[in-house]
């Protein structure tokens, strides 16, 4: 099942993420990080890539993911990267990330 495949992927990217996050504990030691901000980034744009790929059945049974939000900002970060709100990406990549990851894990 290709969902499987999809899933897998998120679940490498966001374990990417969780690591370049490992020893940032505010958003200031964050956005001083071009780094570590470039590398979130470009993961949070790929989970957005991906879970575009996943099929309607399997979203319909995780309505509790909000499916629309996380393409919108893949959206955001492809078209409007110079725009993109850095206390946005810190509050996802700190708070969000790992919900995801735990619905998507069960």
């Amino acid at each position: 099942m290709k969902d499987n495949k999809y899933i897998a992927r998120v679940i490498k990217y966001i374990n990417k993420i969780n690591k370049y996050m490992l020893y940032v504990d505010s958003y200031e030691i964050f956005i001083v990080n071009e780094e570590k901000v470039d590398a979130v980034i470009l993961n949070l744009e790929q989970i957005g890539e991906t879970v575009k790929k996943l099929s309607e059945s399997y979203k319909q049974n995780h309505p509790e993911i909000d499916w629309i939000n996380i393409s919108g900002l893949r959206n955001l970060i492809a078209h409007e990267y110079e725009e993109v709100d850095i206390l946005l990406i810190y509050s996802t990549a700190k708070n969000k990330i790992n919900e995801l990851l735990e619905i998507i894990q069960k």
